[in-house]
């Protein structure tokens, strides 16, 4: 059996910018929901799944937000060409018996956190597909990431992040607690890089192993000074950029069943938007 899970927001701003304005005769836009559709089937036809979900973001602030001000506090907001096309979308894949998942006060990550954890428990072979590279924590034997870049895909399994990273897909969490992540605002431990992030979490694994050892870890003065510095800020990123797997929503696989479509309002609706080739493309007319 297989699921496929999908980062709703990385991959609706991804279509939304990867295809010129698109609307309908009442300036409604329609480009990002082309797009986005675009790239549902081309990972449906690839996956064929069994089960489906996508998790979108809501606007309020997460536990992550409320407990330090500075996360992704640099995001612009969304566009209003884009956010008036996030409730098209959503409306859309619910009508295509695709289940549409948002968690007050979590991001849609920690759903993808949850629902491949969920998957990897009962032995589901999941596929996420996101933009984003910090679903590369959730990678384990049942669990793989499709990573859509500008160019194409990469398929992510645990042989493939090793072979990019050098150390297990998990400890992800420790190289951004080092490097930070300047995309979502997480300080890091100032002045170390990626490199030395690299190599230290490919000896040590995880910070706390790191820190440990410090007093006897074969790293310049520098480095050495940085990282006791930094030690409050490592521990601070490293919580921050951890995915969580436990988010209080259903994560009994089976009700994630792709359900039969509501070809009657699947028509009025892609009509109105005059989006007549995605019609032809579901069946219906």
């Amino acid at each position: 059996m297989k699921m496929l899970v999908i980062d709703g927001n990385s991959i609706l701003n991804r279509a939304f910018y990867g295809i010129k304005p698109l609307s309908n005769k009442k300036g409604v836009f329609t480009n990002a929901v082309f797009g986005f559709m675009n790239i549902y089937f081309k990972h449906f036809e690839a996956v064929k799944p069994d089960y489906a979900a996508v998790a979108f973001d809501l606007r309020s602030p997460t536990f992550r937000h409320k407990a330090v001000a500075s996360y992704k506090a640099n995001r612009k907001g969304m566009p209003p060409e884009l956010a008036q096309q996030l409730p098209l979308v959503k409306q859309l894949l619910t009508l295509m018996g695709i289940t549409v998942l948002e968690k007050e006060g979590f991001e849609a990550d920690d759903i993808l956190g949850t629902l491949s954890a969920a998957c990897s428990e009962k032995n589901i072979q999941c596929s996420i597909l996101t933009g984003d590279r910090d679903s590369l924590q959730l990678i384990d034997e049942n669990v793989t990431v499709r990573l859509a870049t500008n160019k194409d895909t990469i398929l992510y399994t645990p042989d493939k992040f090793i072979e990019d990273y050098g150390f297990q897909p998990i400890n992800l969490i420790d190289l951004k607690a080092l490097m930070g992540d300047s995309s979502d605002n997480i300080k890091g431990v100032a002045g170390v890089g990626e490199k030395t992030a690299k190599t230290l979490i490919s000896k040590y694994a995880t910070i706390e192993n790191l820190y440990e050892n410090l007093e006897t870890a074969e790293v310049t003065n520098s480095v050495r000074t940085k990282l006791t510095a930094g030690e409050e800020s490592a521990k601070e990123s490293k919580w921050l950029a951890t995915i969580k797997r436990d988010v209080p929503l259903d994560t009994a696989i089976e009700n994630y069943k792709i359900a039969e479509q509501n070809n009657n309002e699947l028509s009025a609706f892609l009509a109105e938007l005059e989006m007549f080739k995605l019609m032809d493309k579901l069946g219906v007319s």
